[in-house]
């Protein structure tokens, strides 16, 4: 008799943890992760003419993507004490002019009132504080990102030039959630930072560099390696390990390979 009892009470607790939940499934931060097409914004299908998407980095606590205008960038706050929880901070957008801005004006007011996230028939769903669907996305094809950059690479070639046997191996590395790339040429070491477009997931463009005086042997290659990053406009992803860099006409003016550990002096 008790252990029928037993029973009795443990399947009730469990329908009442449901009921408590509403039956609505929370996402692992590992499934938070990544790009989102914007399907429905406050009860409407969303449609214009670039695809609206947000990006979630959770390692970097960053919102970026694009509100069928402009894109959008703002600060991921996640409550660790409360599954589900997360809003949006510093929520800003690019300032150019769109024949219709109905969308973005509505994605712009979704992302602000924004206090939690759960599973949707098709994908997430973000909702406010009382839990009201406020935006419906899909996860989206999975593409090159800014994220795919972040990291060293060594250069293999700049112009089309191999380097010889220098005393520094000439590589780059970026910092996706700082926007800056650093490294060596092949002789002083550079520092500066570089764009991306959010809606063009594969454009990159380097800012103005700076490097340090020194002169040496591997002069003549790190000329070829800064006069190459003046022409980037967009990178390919060539495998696992190696990065293509390309300028308007996507010709290749950088060939890179991710660096596999080993420790490259500046």
């Amino acid at each position: 008799m008790k252990k029928s009892l037993l029973s009795v009470t443990a399947i009730c607790a469990g329908v009442w943890m449901t009921a408590c939940n509403g039956g609505k499934s929370v996402m692992t931060l590992g499934e938070l992760s990544g790009e989102w097409n914007i399907v429905k914004v406050a009860g409407e299908q969303a449609q214009s003419e670039e695809q609206a998407f947000i990006g979630l980095d959770i390692d970097g606590k960053r919102l970026y993507g694009n509100a069928g205008c402009n894109n959008v960038m703002g600060v991921i706050e996640l409550d660790t004490l409360k599954e589900g929880m997360m809003s949006f901070s510093q929520v800003a957008s690019t300032r150019r002019m769109c024949a219709d801005m109905d969308l973005e004006n509505k994605v712009m007011f979704a992302l602000e009132k924004v206090a939690g996230y759960e599973k949707a028939p098709e994908g997430l769903a973000l909702v406010d504080a009382e839990g009201k669907t406020l935006m419906t996305l899909a996860r989206r094809a999975e593409q090159v990102s800014v994220n795919n950059l972040a990291g060293e690479w060594v250069i293999k070639s700049a112009e089309g030039v191999v380097p010889e046997i220098l005393d520094k191996t000439p590589f780059l590395s970026f910092d996706v959630t700082e926007m800056t790339v650093r490294g060596n040429g092949g002789c002083n070491i550079i520092n500066g930072s570089f764009s991306h477009n959010e809606s063009q997931t594969a454009s990159l463009e380097f800012g103005q560099m700076i490097s340090t005086m020194m002169a040496g042997p591997g002069m003549d290659f790190e000329t070829n390696v800064l006069k190459a990053m003046e022409k980037v406009r967009s990178f390919a992803l060539i495998g696992a390990e190696g990065l293509n860099l390309l300028d308007e006409n996507e010709a290749v003016v950088l060939s890179l390979e991710k660096n596999k550990g080993k420790k490259l002096a500046e």
